[in-house]
């Protein structure tokens, strides 16, 4: 009689063991590549809304878009935008956003304008040529996970995160934290600056900024 070849039961479990491992080591790897893929397409969103805001300004005299508050009935601060850009619908969700879909449907953004550089803030800086350093002044930011998908959610209340209420009260980040989302991705967000480059900065730079009262959204 000839003698048959095959895998014993101990075998097979032994191998099945290797996969596991295998992927097990491996999908951290692949999650990485997608969330840096992801974050990349973010970062360029968010430049491609920079250059579009800075076009805004050229052609309205130097002042910036209009926020909610300002322009009711709009959708966002993004659709200010939408003539100097070709699909505003295209650069307005993170692919990383938990809420991206709803916020499509209901023509929110993953992004919020930074409120220290909008028209309808009284002690905003309305005018581009009234900021000194654009490299140094953010303009906007990721908003917050958990911040609802309603387009009335489209700027920070930056402009009242440092408060002596909020720092004495040591809430600071609190605030910040209700409003944007400071590690998206992989403990990091990305910050669209107003000379139009994006940075990817650490939540815990974030964290040390408020820890030294330092008002990183203040224009520069």
């Amino acid at each position: 009689m000839k003698r048959r070849c095959a895998f014993t039961l101990v075998e097979l479990l032994v191998v099945i063991a290797i996969i596991g491992v295998l992927v097990a080591l491996l999908l951290p790897a692949v999650q990485s590549a997608r969330e840096a893929a992801r974050s990349s397409q973010c970062k360029s969103q968010l430049r491609q809304l920079a250059l579009a805001t800075l076009q805004y300004c050229d052609t309205h005299e130097g002042e910036f878009p209009n926020d909610w508050h300002v322009a009711s009935g709009q959708a966002s601060w993004i659709y200010t935008l939408a003539p100097f850009v070709e699909n505003v619908d295209a650069l307005r969700i993170c692919p990383t956003d938990p809420l991206a879909d709803e916020r499509l449907k209901v023509r929110a953004s993953s992004y919020v304008i930074n409120n220290y550089l909008t028209a309808g803030a009284l002690q905003a800086v309305h005018n581009l040529r009234q900021v000194e350093s654009t490299h140094r002044t953010m303009l906007g930011f990721e908003i917050a996970d958990d911040s609802p998908p309603d387009p009335q959610y489209e700027h920070s209340h930056a402009i009242s995160w440092f408060n002596a209420g909020n720092v004495t009260a040591g809430i600071v980040l609190v605030k910040i934290e209700r409003e944007i989302q400071i590690n998206r991705h992989f403990k990091t967000s990305n910050y669209v600056f107003l000379d139009g480059h994006v940075e990817t900065i650490p939540a815990e730079q974030i964290e040390r900024w408020v820890d030294e009262e330092f008002d990183f959204a203040r224009p520069q």
